[in-house]
């Protein structure tokens, strides 16, 4: 894959990862530091670098913050509008908490998103912003992420566990979890598809396949640490059995049309729950 791609930020876990697992292969990757909110300096720096693909990883996080909320819509429209004047590809990440109150168990890409928090409108508007551009782009949304670095489901809940802390779980959210390695792989994958000249361009949805809620996450977690003897204490977990306000009730992500179009399949996450916990202990013990 002797490509030129731009990913936008690999300061946060997703980027990160990205990069890891580019540097494995053959392509030239550049990650610029520059004002991504400037549209003429995205334009110009696009235009002098002339990228085979560019990769939107810039202000995503599962829960991102204020900050990041507000850049999101604007770094996707100047990313989107220059790969609309250049004819480059793009690739953007996005979320599941672009739906609503809908009482759907698994969300498809015909869905309506009809988002309920802050972020979830962060997240459309990005999305929206693409969408009016006349880019070619594929937005990935995701469900669920896991892994040992960021801030995620399993990270969050082993840094409550390991403070003491008490957590809340919810009976009724369900989500499929998705290492941040398997949405980075898929990634990639689309990536090399693209380079073949493959022309599946959309949204589409990547998670797991395997769904639970989060109590039962939670539970699983805590079953898995005092098997390996890695829980000092008693978690001190309260279960809840109510709708919230500002999260869709289902994160699992009907994945078909990414199966159909890229040959993408689902990858299990429970064989690699304790590689991730172990891996969090080391980062943590520096």
């Amino acid at each position: 894959m002797s490509l030129k791609i731009i990913v936008t930020d690999t300061q946060g876990a997703l980027g990160q990862t990205l990069e890891h697992d580019l540097a494995r292969e053959q392509c030239q990757l550049l990650s610029p530091s520059i004002q991504w909110e400037d549209a003429l300096a995205v334009r110009e720096y696009l235009t002098q670098h002339k990228p085979d693909v560019i990769i939107n990883t810039l202000a995503w996080e599962e829960m991102p913050s204020r900050e990041q909320q507000s850049l999101l819509p604007i770094v996707a429209a100047n990313i989107a509008n220059a790969c609309a004047s250049l004819g480059v590809p793009l690739i953007h990440f996005s979320s599941y908490h672009v739906f609503g109150d809908d009482n759907k168990t698994s969300h498809s890409e015909k869905d309506i998103p009809a988002p309920l928090s802050l972020a979830g409108q962060a997240f459309f508007a990005a999305e929206q912003a693409i969408e009016h551009s006349a880019a070619k782009f594929i937005i990935l949304r995701l469900g669920w992420i896991i892994g040992s670095i960021g801030d995620n489901h399993l990270t969050r809940l082993l840094s409550a566990i390991r403070d003491q802390q008490p957590i809340t779980l919810n009976t009724r959210l369900r989500g499929a979890p998705t290492l941040l390695s398997d949405a980075v792989r898929v990634c990639v994958a689309l990536v090399k598809q693209i380079a073949c000249g493959a022309e599946n361009w959309g949204v589409m949805h990547y998670c797991s396949g395997d769904a639970l809620n989060e109590a039962e996450f939670g539970e699983q977690l805590v079953q898995l640490l005092a098997q390996q003897q890695l829980l000092k204490q008693d978690a001190n977990f309260t279960l809840i059995d109510t709708a919230p306000e500002n999260e869709p009730l289902s994160a699992v992500l009907g994945c078909r049309r990414i199966r159909d179009a890229f040959g993408v399949q689902a990858r299990p996450w429970r064989p690699s729950l304790l590689p991730l916990v172990k891996q969090w202990l080391h980062n943590q013990n520096g």
